[in-house]
């Protein structure tokens, strides 16, 4: 088994085409990817915290909703707004005290005589914010600062009646790239295993070699372990390279353990291997297996959440395509490498792969045989 796998991983690394999907197609999609600066393109994410709840806190409010560069999030409350704020789902957290009112001793009559207002200390709005987000906070700050700025200068002799008081939280920092990372290592064995292991078993048989291993002292077990087993390898070479160029090129932050992603990415390859071997039961040429496992494997890369995220998808089209082998995948990965999840975090998802490992293993053992005829 040794030597048959050695001469597998040779046959692997020969073979420049298959080099090319496995290895440098998905470094491609890393590099390319982290060109674009997406964050540039959205908004910033608000958690409004209003203790007031008067007339002028719901101007405010309303003020706020009309700028098109800012999101108000709902949020459980201050502690729950700020831990989303240190985790990087929320940009600032506007708490809006109950002292937040126009006092009644103000004078907002012309024809009435101004009274002075004796304040001891004004009321102050505060704001937290990620100080990662530089030129987003000059913005936002600027904006919270002027809404104040008119609401003092309405109150009658206290031009300091309201005043802010800001802090900034270091967060996470999670960009675009550091999100569409998992994505990639979920597409990049879902390719290397379906489309591989598919087209090199019909190659084989269309060459009589397997049935040929029939007549040898070669056990089929030894043979499709090997198989496996040269696929989980350059599985981790697979994975680790597209780390290592998203760590040096676009310095992408792994919160979560690294361990944890290996043995999901392991589990992965086992479900697309499994899937391979059952295209390969049914393809009766290379090009009809490449084109069978293209067409399972290209729909779950843009349903799945490579790129985008399937929650934009209709609602009935996402309560089917979260099931998808693909699915859960990418979602536990980037748990895990976003939000430093544990294993314990996801297991919902882990089950579904579970479940998934399971029924492709018993479709593959079903549908491939070793010396089926072409």
């Amino acid at each position: 088994m040794v030597k048959l796998l050695w001469a597998l991983i040779k046959m692997t690394f020969r073979n420049k085409q298959a080099l090319f999907w496995t290895l440098a197609f998905p470094t491609m999609f890393i590099i390319i990817f982290g060109l674009f600066n997406f964050e540039s393109m959205g908004s910033s994410h608000i958690a409004f915290i209003d203790q007031a709840d008067n007339e002028i806190s719901q101007q405010f409010k309303s003020g706020l909703e009309e700028i098109e560069f800012l999101s108000i999030d709902q949020v459980e409350g201050t502690e729950d707004a700020q831990n989303k704020l240190r985790e990087g789902d929320l940009d600032f957290i506007l708490i809006i005290p109950e002292e937040f009112a126009i006092p009644a001793s103000t004078v907002l009559d012309p024809t009435q005589p101004p009274q002075e207002i004796v304040i001891n200390e004004p009321v102050k709005i505060q704001i937290y914010y990620d100080e990662g987000n530089i030129t987003t906070n000059q913005l936002v700050l600027s904006v919270f600062n002027q809404f104040i700025d008119g609401l003092n200068n309405e109150i009658t002799q206290a031009p300091q009646y309201f005043a802010v008081e800001s802090e900034a939280f270091e967060s996470k920092n999670i960009k675009y790239i550091d999100v569409i990372m998992p994505g990639i290592l979920g597409m990049a064995i879902m390719m290397a295993a379906i489309i591989g292991i598919a087209s090199e078993i019909t190659k084989y048989r269309e060459q009589r070699l397997l049935k040929r291993l029939t007549a040898t002292p070669l056990k089929v077990r030894t043979f499709l372990i090997a198989e496996v087993l040269s696929y989980l390898i350059i599985a981790v070479i697979q994975i680790t390279l597209i780390i290592l160029v998203a760590r040096l090129l676009y310095d992408v932050q792994v919160f979560g353990n690294y361990f944890y992603i290996y043995l999901l990415s392991f589990l992965g390859t086992i479900i697309f291997l499994n899937l391979g071997f059952s295209v390969a039961g049914w393809a009766k040429s290379v090009n009809a297996a490449e084109s069978m496992a293209n067409i399972i494997a290209m729909p779950m890369m843009f349903l799945s959440g490579v790129f985008f995220s399937p929650e934009m998808l209709p609602s009935w089209a996402y309560a089917i395509t979260k099931y998808l082998p693909l699915s859960p995948l990418i979602e536990a990965l980037r748990k895990i490498a976003n939000d430093g999840a544990g294993l314990a975090e996801v297991t919902s998802q882990l089950w579904i792969i579970l479940g998934w490992v399971v029924v492709t293993f018993f479709i593959a053992w079903k549908s491939f045989r070793f010396d089926k005829n072409i």
